[in-house]
């Protein structure tokens, strides 16, 4: 029986849990490293000690087959990649595929839109597309807090004002924006979008074969802000729990 963990430091990999919830019975666990959050607005080595270290002690406590880390920007700056652990990488290929000016827009965190990692993953898969890079951290905002179920008028504004200069192909790259993704479609419908989910359940369940679980989900956080309410809106009535680990600095 095989239980997957899926982390963030927030709610946008619940995208995740729910793609692989189409395909598989798998027991999940989901870790909302909330005392974390944001990871995006971090250095990229704080980040990556803070990943590593969580992927440890999430190994340690639930010896889990797959740890799912469900964030594009720890995938792209900190190399977590092995047998037992998959990140979600931006979906540049089909992307480009779709693209009909050789142009891929991607809507990321503020450490990827600062950096040049995006370049370099294009680069190791041997692509030759221009990259624009827009900062969709308002977005993410408004999905972990809550505000884009409650607050659909400035929800709207806000997708309008983060796409002015997007055309043609958009790729989702933070796992918060597939929530947003039917308003996007409504505010931007000349605009196709990208969403890495299905890649990543499918790498999931090449990884995990026909040894399936209960389709259970237990959902933990760090301690940080609580995020009840907004998994209540989202349809989640799993009981949140609390996991303290050590050494976290």
């Amino acid at each position: 029986m095989s239980t997957i963990v899926v982390f963030d430091s927030g709610l946008g990999s619940l995208s995740i849990v729910n793609a692989i919830q189409r395909v598989s019975k798998c027991d999940i666990v989901y870790f909302a490293d909330t005392k974390s959050h944001p990871y995006g607005t971090k250095p990229p080595d704080v980040i990556c000690g803070i990943v590593r270290r969580t992927i440890q002690n999430l190994r340690a406590l639930f010896k889990p087959k797959i740890v799912v880390v469900g964030s594009n920007t720890p995938t792209l700056l900190c190399g977590i990649e092995d047998s037992n652990t998959i990140g979600v990488w931006p979906p540049l290929i089909q992307a480009s595929r779709l693209s009909q000016n050789n142009t891929v827009t991607v809507l990321a965190t503020k450490a990827i839109v600062q950096g040049g990692s995006i370049e370099k993953y294009a680069k190791s898969l041997g692509l030759s597309i221009r990259i624009r890079k827009v900062d969709a951290s308002d977005l993410i905002h408004l999905v972990e807090s809550g505000r884009f179920q409650r607050e659909k008028s400035e929800t709207y504004n806000t997708i309008q004002e983060t796409l002015q200069n997007v055309e043609g192909i958009c790729t989702l790259s933070s796992t918060h924006l597939p929530f947003l993704r039917d308003m996007m479609e409504k505010v931007r419908p000349d605009i196709t979008f990208v969403d890495p989910a299905n890649v990543v359940a499918q790498r999931v369940i090449d990884r995990v074969g026909d040894d399936t679980g209960n389709n259970s989900l237990q959902v933990w956080t760090s301690g940080g802000h609580s995020i009840t309410p907004q998994l209540r809106q989202l349809g989640i009535k799993e009981d949140v729990r609390t996991l303290l680990f050590e050494n976290r600095g």
